[in-house]
């Protein structure tokens, strides 16, 4: 085609562009920072159950407790006068537990209800746990011991299901929902403060694959607790080509020896 145009005394650039890169590859750097924020405590966390089932998203009886309301209010707080953030965005997980504390967020943060988006794709959702459903929280050992051991491993699966292997997640799959939900978001958006509100192992895997460290250990590297915030700032360039765990502020990655986790 080049040596057509050339015949034909069309004059085209000595160098063709570079392909352009629909999809971010972990780890880059950002058009964004985001604030990464758990939902605050509820009915699941006093009754330690897990609940990861899409089905069961708007079931109301795991609303947030009033402690997990106080946690959302600190959380605000924590964005605006520690972290010396104004959100101009929340994304949030459409399970209510995650939605309520967003509520919370939005009013606190002083943001319109347009600035607000619920994800209903399944990006924020918590991992899929599968026949872990309702299960006792203790059960999550075992799967963050199988998760350190081979990262494509996955929580047993619902055997009745139709799709039995769709009824749980990897902390591959994680890893593929982080780039879907960053690479819409970086390719939409350009230098705002975004607020993710989402669920445990979900926000860590995020970390994990923001920053490049070992999936395996998003649970001991990047753990959230219910109400916990942490911004993510990689907008600038890394030195040595390396992120520091330190660049999520608010709490530390790796903690140095004889320091509080």
């Amino acid at each position: 085609i080049l040596s057509s145009l050339a015949v034909a005394g069309v004059a085209f650039p000595l160098h063709l562009p570079q392909d352009a890169q629909a999809l971010v590859q972990f780890p880059q750097r950002l058009h964004n920072r985001y604030i990464m924020v758990r939902h605050g405590e509820s009915e699941l966390e006093v009754r330690h159950k897990i609940q990861s089932n899409p089905g069961m998203k708007y079931d109301v009886t795991w609303s947030l407790t009033e402690a997990g309301r106080a946690q959302m209010h600190s959380a605000a707080r924590t964005i605006q006068e520690e972290l010396d953030v104004t959100p101009g965005w929340i994304y949030t997980s459409n399970f209510q537990r995650a939605y309520q504390s967003a509520l919370i967020l939005r009013e606190d943060c002083y943001l319109l209800f347009a600035d607000m988006r619920t994800e209903f794709s399944g990006l924020l959702d918590p991992r899929k746990m599968g026949a872990l459903e309702l299960q006792d929280i203790s059960t999550m050992d075992l799967v963050w011991e199988n998760d350190l051991q081979d990262i494509s491993s996955r929580p047993p699966a619902v055997t009745s299901s139709l799709e039995p292997t769709a009824s749980t997640e990897s902390c591959l799959d994680l890893y593929r929902r982080a780039i879907e939900c960053f690479s819409r978001l970086e390719g939409s958006m350009f230098g705002e403060d975004i607020v993710l509100v989402s669920h445990g192992d979900t926000l860590s895997l995020f970390c994990a694959a923001l920053y490049g460290t070992d999936l395996g250990r998003h649970h001991l590297d990047w753990a959230f607790e219910p109400g916990q915030v942490r911004l993510v700032d990689i907008t600038k360039a890394p030195q040595n080509n390396e992120y520091d765990p330190k660049d999520i502020r608010g709490t530390l990655a790796i903690p140095p020896t004889g320091a509080d986790a």
